[in-house]
């Protein structure tokens, strides 16, 4: 082998190291990346199921007390319902004892 030919094997392999090299330093990077990358992904689903479990807490509580409410507001309403259907008896007792009195006294009258 004369110095040429050595020179150029030796530019080769040097090329060839140099390559190799890269590509160990590029797929050492892209393992970095892919272990970076499911490392995030964990993070980011753990943290949505724990945003996910305090929305639901808060809307049960928030279904406890409108239903509370409602509950009152529904109490309220027979109240006043069954206020107003008294006042509604009262007011035709009182209608139906001024008729029978107003009829007696027409009888009476007519006698």
């Amino acid at each position: 082998m004369n110095k040429k030919q050595l020179l150029k094997s030796f530019q080769d392999l040097k090329s060839e190291i140099e390559s190799l090299r890269k590509k160990h330093l590029v797929q050492g990077l892209v393992d970095k990346f892919h272990a970076e990358k499911k490392h995030l992904e964990k993070r980011i689903e753990k943290t949505v199921i724990e945003e996910v479990k305090k929305a639901k807490k808060f809307m049960t509580e928030q279904k406890k007390e409108l239903n509370k409410i409602q509950k009152k507001v529904e109490a309220a309403m027979n109240k006043k319902s069954a206020g107003a259907k008294k006042a509604v008896k009262k007011a035709t007792k009182k209608v139906t004892k001024k008729a029978v009195a107003k009829k007696a006294t027409k009888k009476v009258s007519k006698k």
